[in-house]
């Protein structure tokens, strides 16, 4: 499921598009990641690109016999579970389609693919030019020290396409942190409390710009 290059290749799915956001320069991801050194990054376009901007295949867990234990047999079966990550715009049944063909087309000598669909959930990108992103710029400028950008994230919430369908003109704002070092969802998650303080303030000075807007 990937081209020489590295980049996730399934058939029907487009694999070049651009991320129009802020960039995100190699080297720092190089540093948040924890790429060892004299590891290359994957992809032929940049990080952003890689990250926000085109599907991504990831194996999440694989069933085979364990190297302690195993016998001098041949297993017939194996199994693996893996995610597709999709970009805006890309319709999450279609995607499936495609990776199911993918898949099946791809099994050689004869293996037999059997494919199970635990969940989807569709990709969202907020729109970013209303009032209250305006106030949230402004508040975090103030709280932070420094302009607010527009970055990716690896994963939705798909509550967020709800809302979206169900409140077409409201803005949806997620607060959170997740700078790289928090290791979000990791066994060793954690937050620099100055990023908890900062986000605090940040909320108080939203809410009262977003007051004086509305």
């Amino acid at each position: 499921m990937r081209d020489p290059d590295g980049n996730t290749t399934v058939e029907g799915l487009d694999n070049t598009r651009r991320w129009e956001g802020q960039p995100y320069p190699p080297e720092q991801f190089v540093e948040d990641a924890g790429v060892l050194e004299g590891v290359s990054l994957l992809g032929s376009g940049s990080v952003s690109d890689m990250l926000w901007a085109r599907p991504a295949v990831t194996i999440l867990g694989i069933d085979c016999p364990p190297v302690v234990g195993s016998a001098a047999a041949i297993v017939p079966r194996a199994a693996a579970r893996l995610n597709l990550r999709i970009p805006p715009g890309l319709s999450p049944e279609v995607a499936q389609r495609a990776l199911t063909a993918h898949l099946r087309a791809a099994a050689p000598w004869g293996v037999q693919v059997g494919i199970e669909v635990e969940a989807t959930g569709s990709p969202f990108r907020a729109a970013t030019d209303g009032p209250a992103y305006r106030a949230m710029g402004a508040a975090m400028l103030e709280a932070f020290g420094r302009p607010m950008v527009s970055l990716g994230q690896g994963g939705s919430i798909p509550l967020c396409n709800v809302f979206a369908d169900t409140y077409p003109e409201a803005e949806i704002i997620l607060i959170g942190v997740e700078e790289p070092q928090a290791l979000i969802h990791a066994p060793n998650e954690s937050v620099d409390p100055h990023e908890i303080n900062a986000m605090a303030l940040t909320e108080a000075l939203f809410l009262q710009r977003y007051a004086v807007a509305g």
